[in-house]
């Protein structure tokens, strides 16, 4: 099994398990990363997906041997692999990607589909496709300038540049950045905030958020609108309203 997808009350981990090779994606990581995304979106009452590697990387990328790889015509195959990068930035679920040791190509590309990045200062991360003369095509043109600009991108995809957690941090690529020894510890503490954050609130503004500079302005004024006069119908509202007035925590439902 090389990619596992644990349940922990309202967390979900989606774990990859290559280990031995640095978590590197062949076709068949890609089948069941979609897979275990499918998974996770039936899954009730998730409310914080954390992705990460089992090991010492994250993800060194692609497996060369997929270079190799002859089913399906090259459009197919882009497909194939394009699908569990888009699955995942779609999920309305938070997501964070707890990178360590390597996030490189494809791995990096897996970390820019999360929504956000919690990164050990000494990772190793890049985007190293132009050593073979092609593009990152699994989102990396796409998302990375929305996060760093398009200089830094650029710069990035050109030279098939490597960097550190710490500049990674730095230029915004990473939201966190913490000593390797105390990721853990940064992921657990994140994931258990969001997870105990009113969730119907939470897939909103990933949703606005993510609709931002998609549409023009006035439009997205307006899906604001109507996102907040359902969320001021529900019930979480409500809650969130007594917890106040009684003094306690609130305990959000969902609906």
């Amino acid at each position: 099994m090389h990619v596992q997808v644990s349940v922990n009350n309202r967390r979900v981990d989606l774990v990859l398990r290559r280990p031995e090779v640095l978590n590197a994606m062949d076709f068949g990581v890609f089948d069941a990363l979609s897979s275990a995304v499918d998974e996770i979106a039936s899954t009730d009452g998730t409310r914080v997906v954390v992705v990460s590697g089992e090991g010492r990387s994250f993800s060194s990328g692609i497996d060369t041997s997929t270079f190799g790889e002859l089913m399906g015509t090259p459009s197919e195959r882009i497909e194939r692999a394009q699908a569990p990068f888009r699955k995942l930035a779609a999920l309305p679920i938070p997501t964070i990607a707890k990178v360590q040791g390597h996030a490189l190509g494809a791995g990096l590309q897996l970390a820019l589909a999360c929504d956000v990045r919690i990164v050990a200062e000494d990772a190793s991360v890049g985007l190293l496709e132009g050593k073979y003369g092609i593009i990152p095509d699994l989102g990396g043109t796409q998302r990375l300038p929305l996060l760093v600009g398009p200089g830094w991108a650029k710069k990035m995809i050109w030279l098939a540049e490597r960097i550190d957690g710490a500049t990674a941090g730095r230029i915004g690529l990473a939201e966190v950045v913490v000593p390797a020894n105390e990721l853990d510890a940064a992921v657990d503490g994140l994931a258990d905030r969001i997870a105990a954050a009113p969730p119907l609130a939470a897939r909103q503004a990933k949703q606005l958020v993510d609709l931002a500079g998609t549409v023009p302005h006035a439009a997205g004024m307006d899906e604001e609108a109507r996102a907040q006069l359902g969320l001021l119908s529900s019930n979480d509202f409500g809650e969130s309203i007594s917890a106040f007035i009684e003094g306690r925590d609130p305990d959000y439902k969902g609906d």
